[in-house]
């Protein structure tokens, strides 16, 4: 294949540049509080001891925890912290990506609210997103974490006690979560974890969805009209046929609760025969009903 109109410069002036030869443009965010982070953890990684630590974020910081996983993976590889997690509490809003690539052993609270791409690529760890203490709204109708968030993950559990934006656990092959609300897209191009949606969701749910299922709290029955009929289907758990599924959702929400206390989650929780009836499961057509939880049981790290 004769490939020189393409690579031929001919059009270009000798005497002018042949490729951009200016300086990239200096980043907005230098991760300066990466760095801090780093700095007050690092013993307790370096000496593989964890421990608790506690930070103010705000929506200039983006990519928080990135720098952390990065150094817990260097050193030990993507789970080798996990039997002695690094607890991060924190306070305010994270910019996009919080998060990001999580190593298992690194936990991160975060109270207050948190952009896109949350959990984006994580392999391991937890992320916990709740509001803060003594809000007045309503988790179930308020968002708390933005679009696209979980893209790509592998691994590791995201509570969030509040809606997630559009796009949510797009490539998600691993990752447990459970979220209040969804926008479109959910759980488009799924292979593999576990997702439970408290609420509403928007449309396109599952599209191209091959591996993993989900849980999806139907309240205005609108949700059948809602899911890609294209590869998946769903089921009712309030069947004798499906009781194991009801367990498991039972277990989801006990665990839920205890990381985010959401009011939401404590009215289903003690509720939970009221609200059953009014769950739906969602799996691949391919996959079978029986052997969801086994495959799913085996992850997350």
């Amino acid at each position: 294949m004769d490939l020189s109109p393409i690579l031929s410069n001919d059009a270009i002036p000798a005497d002018k540049p042949q490729y951009c030869d200016l300086p990239f443009n200096p980043p907005h965010d230098k991760g300066e509080h990466a760095i801090r982070m780093w700095d007050a953890v690092k013993n307790a990684v370096e000496e593989k001891e964890g421990g608790e630590f506690e930070f103010n974020v705000t929506n200039c910081d983006r990519s928080i925890g990135a720098r952390l996983s990065g150094e817990i993976a260097k050193r030990y590889g993507n789970q080798g912290m996990s039997d002695v997690p690094l607890t991060l509490k924190l306070k305010g809003t994270a910019g996009q990506s919080f998060g990001v690539w999580n190593a298992g052993g690194l936990n991160m609270y975060l109270e207050g609210d948190a952009n896109d791409y949350v959990g984006k690529g994580m392999t391991g760890g937890k992320l916990v997103v709740r509001p803060p203490k003594n809000s007045s709204f309503k988790s179930q109708n308020s968002a708390i974490i933005g679009n696209t968030c979980l893209y790509g993950a592998t691994g590791g559990k995201l509570f969030a006690a509040g809606t997630a934006g559009e796009r949510f656990a797009v490539r998600n092959s691993g990752t447990h979560t459970v979220i209040e609300g969804a926008g479109d897209h959910c759980c488009e191009y799924m292979t593999g974890g576990m997702v439970t949606v408290l609420g509403n969701t928007g449309y396109n749910f599952g599209a191209g969805m091959t591996g993993g299922f989900a849980y999806v709290l139907d309240l205005d029955r609108t949700f059948v009209d809602k899911y890609n009929h294209e590869l998946v289907e769903i089921h009712r758990i309030g069947t004798e046929l499906t009781e194991e599924y009801r367990s498991h959702l039972r277990s989801v929400l006990e665990e839920y609760v205890r990381e985010t206390d959401s009011e939401w989650g404590h009215e289903l929780l003690e509720n939970f025969y009221d609200y059953i009836g009014k769950f739906w499961l969602v799996k691949p057509k391919a996959a079978s009903l029986g052997a969801l939880l086994a495959n799913t049981r085996q992850r997350p790290e």
